[in-house]
């Protein structure tokens, strides 16, 4: 039996990974996971802190008449969205529907909301977004209506109806009866002859000389077919 010595080249030696080596792959796998979590958890924050909003009008904004509601919608799994109202004094009162919506949308028109069909008062604007797990978002503001106000502040002005004069007298003068007269008939005219008509003698003509050239081209042809052969 051969025993090999320690410094023989036959000698191998296991394997083993040495600290000073396995620093750099240490730091460069805990650089990616830090950027993987920079990366990462913002945009899993954003999408939790997404919500409705309403952009017009504002809270405690004074409405009256036709008013356009604007505001965004576009939230992560987003599946529908509607505005509605409710009385301000009532606490866990009705909502009533102005606007059901299917589709996000990002600071645009949700719907006019026509403030004459309801009394004047403060009312709560309610935006709902559902989502596609069932759950909702809400975005609210409080506005007054003051239609019937505005309306009895507007005091109409009086205006002076025009002194009647009976001195002042209206001529009326009697229409003339239009006289008819009659309208000749337009003579009929030749209409002037087509410049670019072609007439049928011209045509014959034309096929006449056509076909003589054909022959005189044939008998030339053969001329010089049986002169090149002699």
């Amino acid at each position: 039996m051969r025993f090999h010595h320690p410094d023989s080249v036959h000698y191998r030696r296991p394997f083993h990974i040495y600290p000073h080596k396995l620093a750099p792959f240490v730091l460069m796998r805990g650089l990616f996971v830090a950027i993987l979590l920079v990366l990462f958890i913002p945009s899993v924050g954003m999408a939790q802190e997404a919500s409705p909003v309403i952009v017009s009008p504002i809270d405690g904004q004074i409405l009256r008449g036709q008013v356009p509601i604007t505001g965004t919608t576009d939230i992560p799994n987003f599946a529908s969205a509607e505005l509605d109202f409710t009385y301000a004094s009532v606490t866990a009162g009705n909502w009533f529907l102005i606007q059901a919506l299917s589709r996000p949308v990002v600071n645009s028109a949700l719907a006019t909301w026509d403030t004459s069909s309801v009394s004047d008062g403060d009312y709560v604007l309610r935006l709902r977004v559902a989502l596609q797990d069932g759950t909702f978002h809400d975005a609210t503001i409080k506005v007054k209506i003051m239609n019937e106000a505005a309306a009895a502040n507007a005091v109409p002005t009086a205006t002076s109806a025009p002194a009647f004069n009976p001195q002042s007298s209206v001529k009326v003068s009697a229409l003339a009866s239009p006289t008819p007269t009659t309208s000749p008939f337009a003579t009929p005219t030749d209409l002037p002859s087509n410049p670019v008509e072609v007439q049928s003698q011209e045509i014959y003509h034309v096929v006449q000389r056509g076909a003589l050239m054909i022959v005189g081209l044939f008998v030339v042809f053969g001329v010089l077919i049986r002169l090149r052969r002699s």
